[in-house]
């Protein structure tokens, strides 16, 4: 963004103001943006805007608008478009690979890896998994409304990508042993991980992964990462892992 006088109100606006979802296209300067019915809700009740505040929109895809907004009594809420900026897509940044949870726990892990800044996540099927491949494949819409959501929360103005769900030997066949890493209690610190590489960390299910899968991981090569000196949950685990190699993903 420049740094003239206009320019330098429109950042404070995009870092303080209220951020809501757009649709891909509808970001235009000048024009008016309908919001849809979850958007709206979300203005009038958390938020309790009114007409004339100023918000910011995004649709996922790197472009951010500063706008002002039209609340009509119960009717359509609107945001007229003042400018749009297109930020520039971030680095390669951290790939997580979870072994699918049931429930809140899957929920959890979406929405902390958006916040933490993963560029991928993929719901791996394992043995121990809480819940069947075909049922996960059925949980996609509905972590993809997560992950859209969790956006605003952070300000983030590119989206998450969320991969369809795989097995663990279709994921240890995308992914080089080079750029694979396993979190394992008898693992090594992020120091003793091989340099470059896009990283992909790799969480197991709720009881572990099988002695197959064992065999399967070593011999796929890829290195092991302990998160510390206790036993933690895999949406735990998933959060601890995606804070502390994210910040180094490219190293």
């Amino acid at each position: 963004m420049d740094q003239h006088p206009r320019g330098l109100q429109r950042f404070n606006v995009v870092k303080q103001a209220p951020w809501l979802l757009a649709s891909q296209g509808e970001l235009k300067e000048g024009s008016r943006v309908v919001l849809d019915v979850v958007e709206a809700r979300h203005v009038r009740g958390a938020l309790r805007l009114k007409t004339g505040d100023q918000v910011v929109l995004t649709d996922g895809s790197g472009s951010v608008a500063p706008g002002r907004l039209f609340v009509e009594g119960r009717g359509a809420v609107e945001v007229e478009v003042e400018s749009v900026d297109q930020m520039p897509r971030p680095g390669a940044g951290l790939g997580l690979a979870v072994a699918i949870l049931a429930g809140p726990a899957m929920d959890i892990v979406v929405q902390k890896a958006v916040e933490l800044g993963v560029e991928r996540l993929t719901p791996v099927w394992c043995t121990r998994s809480q819940i069947s491949l075909r049922r996960a494949a059925t949980r996609v819409d509905h972590w993809l409304r997560i992950s859209r959501q969790a956006l605003k929360q952070c300000r983030r103005a590119w989206a998450m990508e969320l991969a369809p769900p795989m097995t663990l030997v279709d994921l240890l066949g995308l992914i080089d042993a080079d750029r694979g890493v396993v979190t394992d209690p008898e693992g090594g610190t992020p120091d003793d991980l091989p340099r470059g590489g896009k990283r992909v960390l790799l969480i197991g299910p709720e009881g572990g992964f099988s002695p197959q899968e064992k065999d399967l991981i070593k011999n796929s090569g890829w290195p092991k990462l302990r998160l510390g000196n206790h036993v933690l949950r895999a949406e735990t685990a998933a959060i601890a892992g995606a804070a502390v190699l994210g910040w180094n993903s490219d190293r």
